[in-house]
């Protein structure tokens, strides 16, 4: 070789071991990385845009953990997002390093994402990165390769497609994370050695690496809750006709008070400037074209409020703000910026905002926003440093719904929903309540660094549901937190932190998660999570009142060496020592001191007036209002558990179904709040319902304990007292068994139905059995109907049909004497009783005593 090609190689070797600066945040044409590259902020690879790294480039990334993250990014740690593509050419004897900078005790770094780009990456390694790789809806082909030491190793969203071949995912807290119904193909993979799983699956597929022992280390969490909303499910965007073409602005100062109607196009940035005004009348449609002079995707057109802006729509005519373009997509304009406008109040009522970066910033400001729908931007709002209302309004499909910095926010009634991020409050004094934060495939709600309130909200179908974390204060109680992929409530390095009377059910790993926190943890129902009810690893407060049950593996687990002081909890039907975990499972543990522990469950005063996804209950529920239960939901009760309700509340079942299967050990109760002599509640409806199953059940003091029309039901071995009616019903089938009906007004009621009545009991009531019309269908036999101090049978003025009543003991010589039919009445149908039985039969317990419901007032 001669000199100088072996000076050029020389050369070419030193600078390639030369680590690069940091190339811009925006890669804005096709770019190779190769050698050392040093990564000090988020790096986002757009559309059109491909970034290649070469075989044996070593990429470190800074350790950068801020409050918030800008709408385009997925974590506030610094990332790498795909959203056009990368190639990552690695070599076996060569591979690809992507690294925290400096040693492990450096931190993290927040992963690959690929945010709908593709990703073809080959022998390469990942570590120290909270997410080693994220596919968000894009493609990804990955093979010999390595994620190793991150908190998770590669994790999968719904729409994500590709291939992981001969991969070894170790060492992570998290292996494989798969959330979604995305086609993704794994064959021959180790996943194996991850701390707390090697593999989670979300949902009914099947996860298949290649070689089955993996299968063992697999966990599927299978809420049967359906985890996909739409915007059909909740309400209607808002929709305008075209409109003729008002006006065309473009980068231009508005002076005075400036008034909008009709359409509106612009082409740059209006600016309001303080002392100054813009009206937006209803029905008025703004567009926006899009100009991009960066290339990082993201348009740059905008409006920028310094004075202040109305902009009041009503429900019949909105104000719709949006892109111009012929195809409209995320980003194309810049937003509604409400800038250091604090002298005046601002207003957004009624409006749409869609296809923005961000489409309401608020910065230094009093604005309301108030039943608006924002859609489809990179952020749907962004609130700093102002004082804002946020009230009734629609957000969804957006990558990140709602960011407050240093803010005070009263949030109230909002539907945030089918985000990747859901609502982040840093630094925020914060008034949330009756909001509903579903499906958002990241967070659904973080409140970090403040003071809060959080009271009465929906948590449910989220991968986390709600972050606690830097906090000093707060009280957070009355939410129902459900149905989310991995933690219910995570509390982390949090002071004076109330958890008090949530429903907290169905998570993927833990109930609730606390680390380094102080505070209280009071009356919270928390059951059914896939793993621990409570898992902390430290925690100076106390954990009282709860009922926690029905958890995977730990009602609580102690993962600290300091003692937990968790007196008066209900543990359910098992012996507290054996569903806690703690310093007798193992020495280096501290204790959960336990004792006394409650021997019936403190009542829960249940939070929400219909259901629409399957739940279960557990220990005492406390039903105030009626509870509508629709839309296809399962209702699961528990063996053991008491529902107790006010006057004339109930449960009505509509196209869906209640399962209350006690056992003879744990019989299920239906009866009142309080011992009131006229406080009847209304009982429970079954109105075109899928199913209804009632077994070890009692019910007491209701006007009508089971109303059932249209519906399958099967009740067993239950007993209703004191009633103003057991059961009415009509259709069916019904079928009733083993049951007990005494001093009711009337037992059994039936219309028009089909029905067997078997081995029950049915006596003391003032009507055992009416039959108001076509008697026809029911099979009344092999019970004990007597001392009923009307009639043991009474058939209805309007029954033409007889009734088969054969094979029953009626307490008498003479069945006749007791039963009002044809005899008396001509045109009325016969009880045909004979042949009757000599003897009472031997089944039941006709005087089993009922539990006593305890007195309790509703809470005010």
């Amino acid at each position: 070789m001669n000199i100088f090609l072996l000076y050029i190689s020389f050369v070419a070797a030193v600078l390639l071991s030369i680590p690069h600066a940091a190339y811009c945040a925006v890669l804005k044409e096709d770019t190779v990385w190769s050698g050392r590259v040093n990564i000090s902020e988020d790096i986002l690879v757009p559309e059109g845009v491909t970034l290649t790294v070469i075989a044996g480039t070593r990429v470190n990334i800074s350790s950068f953990d801020t409050t918030g993250n800008d709408p385009e990014y997925l974590s506030p740690l610094n990332e790498i997002t795909v959203r056009g593509t990368i190639r990552v050419k690695g070599a076996r004897e060569s591979p690809v390093v992507f690294r925290v900078k400096g040693d492990r005790s450096s931190g993290m770094w927040g992963g690959i994402i690929i945010d709908g780009g593709s990703a073809f990456i080959l022998s390469t390694q990942v570590q120290n990165a909270e997410t080693g790789i994220a596919v968000l809806g894009g493609k990804i082909n990955m093979g010999e390769s390595v994620l190793r030491e991150n908190k998770y190793g590669f994790v999968v969203y719904d729409g994500a497609r590709g291939k992981v071949r001969n991969t070894e995912i170790t060492e992570n807290s998290f292996g494989i994370f798969d959330l979604g119904s995305g086609e993704i193909k794994y064959n021959r993979l180790r996943v194996n050695g991850n701390k707390k799983k090697d593999v989670y699956i979300y949902g009914q597929k099947k996860f298949r690496p290649g070689i089955k022992q993996y299968r063992k280390r697999t966990v599927y969490h299978r809420s049967s809750a359906s985890c996909r909303v739409s915007y059909a499910d909740i309400g209607k965007d808002y929709t305008l006709p075209d409109r003729e073409l008002t006006r065309i602005y473009g980068s231009e100062i508005l002076t005075g008070n400036t008034i909008w109607r009709g359409r509106i196009e612009i082409e740059g940035q209006v600016r309001v400037p303080r002392n100054a005004g813009l009206v937006i009348m209803p029905g008025t449609i703004v567009e926006f074209r899009k100009e991009d002079t960066n290339g990082d995707g993201i348009g740059e057109n905008g409006i920028v409020i310094e004075g202040v802006m109305i902009a009041k729509g009503t429900g019949e005519k909105p104000i719709l703000f949006r892109s111009a373009e012929r195809t409209r997509g995320m980003g194309d304009w810049d937003g509604i910026r409400i800038i250091n406008s604090d002298g005046a109040l601002n207003l957004a009522e009624h409006i749409q905002v869609e296809n923005a970066y961000m489409g309401l910033h608020v910065q230094f400001s009093n604005v309301i926003i108030n039943r608006a729908v924002l859609r489809n931007n990179y952020r749907a709002i962004d609130i700093q440093e102002s004082r804002v209302e946020v009230r009734g309004n629609y957000v969804h499909s957006n990558k990140s719904g709602i960011q407050t910095v240093n803010a005070e926010i009263l949030f109230l009634s909002n539907y945030v929903f089918n985000n990747i991020n859901g609502v982040n409050f840093f630094r925020t004094n914060l008034t949330a309540e009756d909001n509903w934060i579903l499906d958002n495939r990241v967070g659904g709600i973080v409140v970090r660094d403040g003071t809060s309130r959080v009271k009465n909200n929906i948590v449910d179908c989220n991968r986390s549901g709600m972050l606690i974390q830097e906090s000093f204060s707060g009280a957070f109680d009355s939410n129902l937190i459900t149905n989310n992929y991995e933690t219910g409530v995570t509390i982390r390095n949090s002071d004076r932190i109330e958890l008090a009377d949530n429903f907290i059910q169905s998570s993927g790993f833990d109930g609730v998660n606390i680390v380094s926190t102080t505070g209280t943890i009071k009356g919270n129902n928390i059951a059914v999570n896939g793993e621990r009810g409570i898992g902390m690893q430290s925690f100076n407060g106390i954990i009282t009142g709860n009922s926690i049950v029905a958890n995977g593996l730990h009602a609580i687990e102690n993962e600290g060496d300091t003692d937990i002081l968790a007196p008066l909890n209900w543990w359910g039907d098992r012996r507290a020592d054996r569903v806690i975990y703690d310093k007798f499972d193992d020495r280096t543990r501290g204790m959960v001191i336990f004792s006394p522990a409650r021997q019936v469950a403190d009542p829960y005063v249940w939070l929400l007036m219909t259901i629409g996804k399957d739940m279960q209950w557990h220990g005492t529920i406390a039903v105030r209002e009626n509870v509508n239960i629709i839309d296809g939901a399962t209702l699961m009760i528990a063996p053991g558990t008491r529902v107790l309700f006010a006057e004339e509340a109930g449960l009505t079942v509509t196209e869906s179904t209640i399962h209350a299967e006690g056992t003879d050990a744990e019989r299920i109760l239906f009866a009142p709040l309080t011992h009131e002599p006229e406080g009847l509640w209304g009982g429970i409806l079954l109105e075109h319902a899928g199913r209804g199953v009632f077994s070890y059940s009692d019910f007491h003091s209701a006007s009508c304990a089971i109303r059932s029309h249209f519906t399958a039901l099967k009740v067993i071995s239950s007993t209703f007292r004191n009633n103003e009616e057991g059961m009415s019903f009509s259709s069916g089938p019904v079928e009733i068994t083993g049951s007990t009906f005494t001093e009711n007004r009337t037992g059994i009621t039936a219309f028009m139905a089909n029905a067997l009545i078997r081995e029950n009991n049915i006596f003391q009531n003032e009507t055992g059995i009416i039959v108001s019309e076509k008697g026809g269908g029911l099979t009344v036999i092999n019970n004990n109907i007597y001392s009923n101090t009307g009639y043991n049978i009474r058939v209805g003025d309007l029954n033409v049909e007889d009734v088969d009543a054969r094979a029953n003991w009626w307490g008498t010589d003479d069945p006749a004497g007791t039963i009002f039919y044809g005899q008396q009445e001509p045109v009325v149908g016969k009880v045909i009783f004979e042949p009757v039985l000599e003897e009472m039969l031997l089944f039941g317990e006709e005087e089993e005593e009922l539990g006593e419901a305890p007195p309790m007032e509703a809470e005010e």
